[in-house]
């Protein structure tokens, strides 16, 4: 998968992947932002990725569900700042026995998102001067 960010003004960029995009930033601090930080995009990464693996295991299983909502907070530090622990409540108004709710749990700790967070992924960064 590759993404290209582009700035757009001052310190508003746009990420863009297969023709979607997302901008992040403002174009000075005393604009308003016009979209998530990166750091809130990461957090709302996580949630939609769990949101998702929720979702496909109550269709896969054939359980009803009337809603379905769930909040990401995250615990950051500084020096270096970094979010240092993510916390995920899930609200679900579903009829779940033990079994299934154990399984829910346990794929919801399976997605993308949280495999690569686990993970501590290699970041390489290069630069080009043009």
């Amino acid at each position: 998968m590759t993404v290209r960010m582009t700035r757009l003004e001052g310190m508003k960029s746009k990420a863009e992947y297969d023709g979607l995009g997302v901008i992040s930033g403002r174009v000075d601090r005393e604009s308003k932002p016009e979209g998530m930080s990166p750091g809130r995009l990461m957090t709302a990464a996580l949630g939609l990725c769990v949101a998702m693996h929720i979702a496909s295991y109550l269709k896969r299983h054939g359980v009803e569900a009337e809603d379905l909502s769930l909040t990401v907070k995250t615990r950051s530090e500084r020096n270096p700042s970094r979010a240092v622990e993510f916390n995920i409540e899930v609200n679900l108004k579903a009829d779940l026995d033990e079994k299934q709710r154990a399984a829910l749990i346990a794929k919801m700790g399976r997605c993308y998102v949280t495999n690569t967070l686990k993970a501590v992924p290699k970041i390489n960064i290069s630069l080009k001067t043009l």
